[in-house]
């Protein structure tokens, strides 16, 4: 399952995943961003097995219909992948919010931050408590959650997007040595730009742009584009991760070194 798979880099985590013989859930809130990430995904990976199913995952009652229907449609599931940002909310709310929340602390909007929380760390909560039993239903099953390196390096004006990266950073070692003996395993990919995304597209053309350049320009071994995040991922989906978790990695081109 990716959830968020109809973004720039859930389609391409999707690819990956299906090209190597995963069958996938896309999930997602929009089901016409969901049509059209299956289009170019069967396009793509024309003996891939894919399927759409909306849900959001900010709601209680959507994240337990989702997994009651895999239960009863699969079984379990072998991975899940969380890469949903909350910038792709179908409503925008989240939207509004991570932009009421960035900048200067001093200019941060109160009534904002719940919204922002929610979208970020509610949300994760809700989508992981309500998979449990899909991931202990397989012999051995892998979560992959996705922060960025925000969480790692601080910044000035990222106050409350680095605490929320953080706190995901966190979330993931403790349910990691907590679920290890039941054969999960849960590792978080931590990105900082990624090139190629209707989100850099967006930091691009806007008042961060110079920021993102300057990155770029920092970055020894180029920014990261979609697929670089996919491979990752389908290691950590993989056979070849069976011993890994609990970690934080990074894949920012040597932007940093956290």
């Amino acid at each position: 399952m990716v959830v968020g798979g109809g973004g720039g880099i859930g389609t391409a985590v999707s690819a990956r995943l299906a090209a190597e013989g995963a069958q996938i859930i896309i999930v997602g809130r929009s089901v016409e961003r969901g049509e059209r990430a299956l289009v170019r995904l069967r396009s793509e990976v024309p003996a891939g097995r894919f399927l759409f199913r909306r849900a959001d995952i900010n709601q209680i009652d959507s994240c337990r219909d989702l997994f009651s229907w895999v239960n009863g449609a699969v079984g379990g599931l072998d991975a899940l992948v969380n890469c949903a940002s909350p910038e792709t909310s179908e409503s925008g709310e989240a939207n509004r919010a991570e932009g009421s929340i960035a900048g200067p602390f001093a200019g941060i909007d109160p009534a904002a931050v719940g919204t922002f929380l929610q979208a970020s760390l509610g949300s994760l909560f809700l989508l992981c408590h309500s998979a449990l039993t899909s991931l202990r239903a397989a012999k051995s099953a892998s979560l992959v959650l996705f922060a960025s390196d925000s969480g790692r390096v601080a910044a000035p004006n990222q106050t409350m997007i680095g605490a929320t990266r953080a706190a995901i950073m966190m979330f993931t070692r403790s349910l990691a040595l907590e679920l290890a003996r039941e054969g999960i395993r849960v590792n978080c990919v931590s990105p900082s730009f990624v090139a190629h995304t209707p989100v850099y597209d967006r930091v691009m053309q806007g008042p961060g742009a110079s920021r993102a350049q300057s990155a770029a320009a920092r970055a020894g071994l180029g920014l990261a584009v979609p697929e670089d995040i996919a491979a990752l991922v389908a290691f950590l989906c993989g056979a070849g991760s069976a011993r890994l978790t609990g970690q934080i990695i990074s894949v920012n081109g040597g932007l940093t070194a956290a």
